[in-house]
């Protein structure tokens, strides 16, 4: 099951962190002690892999925690520290279809509380409704079954006296059932089936020529709520099978630097002692990656030949001769082996190419690597660089548990890659995204280079406020200067690497555009029309006036981007001044958005492609506030101005960066639902991106060589 979003609460310096969206790839950043581990230790608590409760007594907020949890005697159960909505994959729902009655609709997604007692609250959406078995047709057969007792006729005058007996045996046996049954509100359980079980048990026993009329009308009433008690609760049966497909949460914090001088005899004790110990569990990593078993290497350096002669005795020849098989044997494994680590790793590690071997002598492995600068020198694994060991530890403890033992988890990585340079840090963003086809991915850092700039909306920033308390930013970068830096030389860097990397660029104003023609882009190319081609790069400019500004960082490096200027009055201006100027005798390259949507000289944004019910719902849940538009609000000019007056004649505050808190708000419903919009807006679109193409296409971006 696929984790859509968390939530934490009483834990640590997080009284509430509201729910925040994770996918596949989710970065946390901040600085030191803003609650970026807090969030993953909560998290990761949920559902361990290795049992490991909360602890109130170290866990509960500490201001809190005498006045809310001590003075109240609390037990743990009134408090929850993790929910998770997970989505229910079609095959987990199917199997609920057959649990639920006949005309019921399986959930799409389930939300999972954890309390810190250990306890599991689950909900589901849509809901599941479960009607009781209520007692009411028992007590009414019961009543019968009495009625009909009292009435009892004696087969003869002379056993009137036993029929008299027997009248009160039984309707006295009825009374006492319908007394102890109209007590219970459910019988949809394991209560209710031991109670029919036993009822009908003793129905049974009541059974004789003068009684078999009734109880056989008894137990005509009995045996259908029987059967139901005995299925149990649908409810329940759902809980369980949900709770049996969760996905265990693994907690990386200390990856354990690979030793390059390994005694195995100790390391076989180790491993038997500890396997989940940091160095032991990236050594057999290791092993395990290229396929060797450490005790068979053990014993395959081991010599008899040796040992006789530290016994006193003279070695056979056919000892001798097995001694040198069973070393030869070694050798060919482990240069095997050293040929395959140094293929696959290389894969990966780009930051020069690099020989890594393993050597075995006597009871000693070794690990021994060289590069193509110095092909003839041979250098001892530890005297490589911090980065170099961190990585290759890193590479084997993450390839080889997440396909072996990783398997439905979700991986939590606590800062990783801090040793690295920033190029391999950008490598290990890519290494990610490999786990992350088979395992969700969450991890936390403060580096920039560890932040994907072309998936921004995949990060969210760690802040703490006045009174120390963690906050959580999911729709809105923070103003503290210190969190968004990261953020910032992130996008930035992704940004220069495009002046180098693509030579087909489109400059947008703002972040609300970059993400809009992004995902209209994947929506179009899904649904058959024209899109922007993977070749062609969006960048940001962060407002108009910097358009200007970074086409002449493009254009120092012969690469002429598309400029695409919104159609107001901030735009045109931008466009005469690029036109006297940078893109003089270049008209081509610029792009007005009113005149691509036919729509030329009035007032037309970006957003004006989705219509006004798509953003104005999105307004809506970002801003816990309805907002409307009148008449008279239509006449103002784009979409983005008429949603500014009529906020403001509604009296509802539009913070700064509303555009961009929306566009993430949408780009990642549409992606986490998969929905498609209507195809009106779809069509304006691809006339945008055909528009796009067509000055590619025609050679009109090319910056000749002279210039």
């Amino acid at each position: 099951m696929k984790a859509i979003q968390f939530r934490v609460q009483n834990f640590r310096n997080i009284n509430d962190s509201d729910w925040i969206p994770i996918e596949q790839v989710t970065a946390f950043v901040g600085r030191n002690e803003s609650g970026k581990t807090t969030l993953l230790k909560a998290l990761h608590k949920f559902n361990p892999a290795t049992p490991e409760p909360y602890d109130p007594q170290r866990e509960f907020p500490r201001d809190r925690y005498t006045r809310d949890f001590v003075s109240k005697g609390s037990k743990g159960n009134e408090w929850p520290v993790c929910s998770v909505v997970f989505a229910i994959p079609e095959h987990i729902k199917a199997q609920i279809g057959e649990i639920l009655e006949q005309g019921q609709t399986s959930p799409n997604e389930v939300i999972l509380t954890r309390y810190y007692d250990g306890s599991l609250a689950i909900e589901y959406a849509p809901s599941i409704e479960e009607k009781p078995i209520l007692p009411e047709t028992l007590l009414t057969g019961l009543s019968a079954f009495a009625s009909s007792a009292r009435r009892l006729a004696a087969p003869a005058p002379e056993q009137e006296e036993v029929t008299a007996a027997q009248r009160k045996s039984l309707a006295e046996w009825a009374t006492g059932w319908h007394d102890k049954l109209k007590i219970e509100t459910n019988l949809r359980n394991a209560n209710g089936f031991t109670l029919m079980t036993t009822l009908r048990s003793e129905t049974e026993s009541k059974s004789n020529p003068q009684t078999a009329d009734m109880v056989e009308a008894l137990q005509e009433i009995i045996s259908p709520v029987l059967d139901a008690a005995k299925k149990g609760s649908a409810i329940d049966q759902i809980g369980n099978l949900i709770e049996n497909n969760l996905p265990v949460l693994i907690y990386f914090e200390n990856y354990g630097i690979l030793d390059s001088a390994i005694w195995l005899p100790r390391f076989l004790e180790d491993l038997n002692r500890d396997k989940t110990a940091p160095n032991v569990r990236t050594i057999s990593a290791m092993f395990k990656h290229v396929g060797l078993d450490p005790k068979e290497i053990t014993e395959l350096g081991s010599e008899q030949a040796k040992l006789m002669q530290q016994q006193g005795n003279q070695p056979t020849q056919e000892q001798i001769a097995a001694d040198q098989r069973r070393k030869e044997e070694r050798s060919i494994r482990l240069s095997s082996a050293s040929n395959d680590i140094s293929e696959r790793f290389s894969a990966w590690w780009s930051q020069r190419r690099h020989r890594i071997r393993y050597h075995a002598d006597g009871d000693y492995f070794r690990i021994w690597v060289v590069d193509d600068r110095r092909p003839d020198v041979e250098i001892e694994l530890e005297a490589r660089s911090k980065g170099f060991q961190w990585f290759l530890s890193f590479y084997l403890v993450f390839l080889v548990e997440s396909e072996e033992g990783h398997k439905n988890a979700i991986l939590l990585l606590d800062e990783p890659g801090v040793h690295l340079h920033p190029t391999a840090q950008q490598e290990l963003i890519s290494f990610f995204e490999k786990l992350s086809e088979q395992n969700q991915l969450i991890y936390t850092t403060h580096s920039p280079f560890l932040i994907d700039g072309e998936h921004l909306h995949r990060v969210r920033p760690v802040t703490e406020d006045e009174s120390g308390h963690s906050r959580i930013s999911c729709e809105t970068w923070p103003k503290d200067r210190e969190t968004i830096f990261p953020l910032q030389a992130a996008a930035g860097y992704a940004m220069v690497r495009g002046l180098f990397q693509h030579r087909k660029n489109v400059l947008v104003e703002g972040m609300s555009d970059y993400y809009y023609l992004h995902a209209l882009s994947q929506q179009c190319q899904a649904t058959g029309r024209t899109a922007l081609p993977s070749e062609i790069y969006v960048t940001a400019c962060g407002g108009t006036k910097l358009v200007g500004n970074l086409a002449s960082l493009f254009l120092g490096q012969k690469v002429r981007p598309l400029i695409l200027l919104d159609g107001d009055d901030a735009g045109r201006v931008r466009h005469d001044a690029l036109l006297k100027e940078l893109y003089a005798g270049n008209e081509s390259g610029v792009l007005m958005l009113d005149d691509v949507l036919g729509r030329t000289g009035q007032e037309v944004e970006v957003e004006d492609i989705l219509n006004e019910n798509i953003l104005l719902s999105a307004i809506s849940a970002v801003l816990g506030a309805t907002l409307e538009l009148a008449d008279d609000d239509r006449r103002v000019g784009s979409l983005p101005s008429q949603i500014k007056v009529a906020a403001k004649r509604q009296g509802i505050n539009l913070p700064d960066g509303w555009k961009a808190s929306v566009s993430i708000h949408l780009v990642s419903e549409w992606a986490e639902k998969k929905s498609f919009l209507p195809d009106t807006v779809l069509d304006v679109a691809a006339l945008l991106f055909v528009a796009i193409q067509k000055r590619f296409e025609a050679g009109l971006m090319t910056v000749p060589e002279s210039s």
